[in-house]
């Protein structure tokens, strides 16, 4: 097909480019006909697009000497005007990658804008709570913080949906001015009361709490730096709460166990056990409705009355060695709540514990979350300890967290995962379905990983932060047993892995993926640092997986 075209001529340095254009445009007419016609470059047999039609239709035109084979100078003269014409393409393309961005990037801001105000009420709201409650969770945050604030002044809309909904306005704190509080009333009858240290807080400030009576304290979260300022904050609250909580859905307590000053000059005893007055005073608060409770440092030395709870944190930093955790104290506190689902517990520096336990776990039928953080100098037997509480055997999430800090024991990682995961007497974790991994500063041997997966052979969803140089390979996790056979979801996240080594876990993924061992396998997904090293372990890992394999490059 011949077609004439009106470009104007560019000049010697143009012409080859005007040549490409004309033969580039020909081509896609071609194209455009075939189409019509019923054909598809990506069709098969007789529905496909003629490849030699398209691009190089005059090389296989019949000729006078009835041969349709191309000579090799016309060969030659096509094959330099398809890799100009591929050349050029390649700049248009990238010339329209420019052009895109460009136009996102002037525009982006606006198109966020326009979307937020296309959607319905119900659902900015549902983002400004999310929005509020990130904003108050965060440490910074905990102390002073004007999210509502901030959402209610970026337009008219904004304020609209932020003054009509009062959850966007739940998060009192005392640090705010006497006005402050005083408006967030006005749009908010059952707040979460948030008190700290860092507030100052004169007697005279303390009357603050009675702007919001206690009968409508949604939550309570209070944090204080050592025992004695919460002793302050005990006093007060005996003087004030006289009748039931029964608002109260949600109490946090935490103690920073700081180092302080007594009147004399001497160092107050650092100490998370909740006794004496202090205790009396929680003891005698009645919360019927209360369904989650977040203990930090503070651990009270008899069982609370909270038989409703269904969610328990605890928390415990020792940088005092001469305190051992009371581990009597702990049983009794848990075995107040027998309709706990979820359970935290986070373990720092805790090197001994004191009080008998029995030998039998409590019963807790309705657990079946544990979220469990060990770090710092914690010790096996303590880890061993607080986990025979529990019945394992009914889990069906775990979520586990490890961060040593003694670099003098070497194997720390496996100590710890050997003591979780111990099936001497029995497999612990045979109904987890859920398993999460996150792992700082040490690497664990293939062994302690072996261990883990050995012994929940239920578990379909599996998540794994590792740290830099993690000896971990798949390829190495002995198959026997159905270890890992109802796996579906995996993903492995390797952040601070250096680019030179990551290759290699490709390759072990490879390995342990490609003979079908998971069957019921849906999703691979993999994080790691950028690297051009690992090209050829993704192509191969790829080709194992296909559209099962997500790579994410940071």
């Amino acid at each position: 097909m011949t077609r004439k075209m009106s470009w104007r001529k560019l000049g010697d340095d143009g012409k080859d480019l005007c040549c490409s254009l004309d033969y580039l445009l020909d081509g896609i007419q071609t194209l455009r006909s075939s189409i019509q016609s019923g054909r598809r470059l990506c069709g098969e047999g007789e529905i496909k697009v003629d490849l030699k039609e398209l691009w190089c239709s005059g090389l296989y035109r019949d000729r006078a000497e009835d041969s349709t084979h191309p000579t090799l100078e016309d060969a030659k003269i096509a094959l330099r005007r398809m890799k100009d014409a591929k050349s050029l393409l390649s700049c248009i393309s990238k010339s329209l990658d420019d052009a895109i961005q460009s136009v996102t990037d002037d525009t982006s801001n606006d198109c966020r804008a326009a979307g937020l105000s296309l959607l319905p009420d119900d659902l900015l709201t549902n983002i400004f709570e999310i929005y509020v409650e990130m904003s108050v969770s965060s440490e910074e945050s905990f102390y002073y913080n004007m999210s509502p604030q901030i959402l209610a002044s970026v337009s008219k809309r904004f304020r609209q949906v932020a003054l009509a909904h009062s959850g966007i306005w739940k998060h009192v704190f005392l640090r705010f001015s006497r006005e402050c509080v005083l408006m967030y009333k006005e749009r908010c009858s059952n707040p979460v009361i948030h008190i700290d240290t860092a507030s100052q807080l004169s007697p005279v400030e303390m009357e603050k709490f009675h702007i919001h009576p206690y009968q409508q304290w949604r939550g309570l979260r209070a944090a204080y730096n050592d025992r004695n300022e919460g002793h302050i904050y005990f006093q007060h609250w005996k003087a004030i709460i006289q009748t039931p909580l029964d608002a109260l859905e949600e109490f946090m307590l935490s103690n920073n166990n700081s180092t302080a000053i007594n009147a004399f000059g001497g160092r107050t005893p650092l100490s998370i056990h909740l006794d004496g007055d202090d205790l009396d005073t929680l003891l005698s608060w009645r919360m019927p409705n209360l369904t989650r409770l977040d203990l930090r440092n503070v651990l009270p030395l008899a069982p609370l009355s909270c038989g409703k709870i269904t969610s328990f944190s605890f928390h415990a930093s020792l940088y005092d060695q001469r305190e051992n955790l009371n581990m009597t104290a702990f049983r009794s506190l848990l075995q107040s709540m027998p309709m706990i689902q979820s359970l935290h517990i986070a373990l720092l520096n805790i090197m001994e514990t004191s009080g008998n336990l029995s030998s039998n776990p409590l019963s807790l039928p309705d657990l079946k979350s544990l979220k469990l953080e060990i770090g710092g100098y914690t010790s096996d037997e303590v880890v061993g300890r607080m986990l025979k509480l529990l019945v394992l055997e009914e889990l069906t999430r775990l979520e586990l967290k490890l961060y040593p800090f003694d670099h003098r024991r070497q194997h720390v990682i496996d100590h710890w995962v050997f003591t979780i995961f111990d099936d001497r007497l029995y497999i612990p974790f045979v109904n987890l379905e859920v398993f999460s991994l996150e792992v700082e500063r040490f690497r664990g041997s293939v062994e302690a990983f072996h261990q883990m997966f050995s012994v929940m052979p239920s578990v379909h969803t599996v998540s794994l932060l590792l740290p830099r140089d993690t000896e971990f390979s798949f390829a190495k996790i002995t198959k026997k047993n159905g270890v890992l056979q109802k796996l579906r979801s995996l993903r492995i996240a390797l952040p601070d892995t250096h680019p030179d080594d990551f290759t290699k876990h490709l390759y072990y993924l490879d390995e342990f993926f490609g003979d079908g061992h998971c069957k019921e396998l849906v999703r691979v997904e993999i994080e790691f640092q950028r690297t051009d090293y690992a090209t050829s372990a993704k192509a191969r890992l790829q080709k194992t997986l296909g559209e099962k394999l997500y790579m994410i490059e940071q």
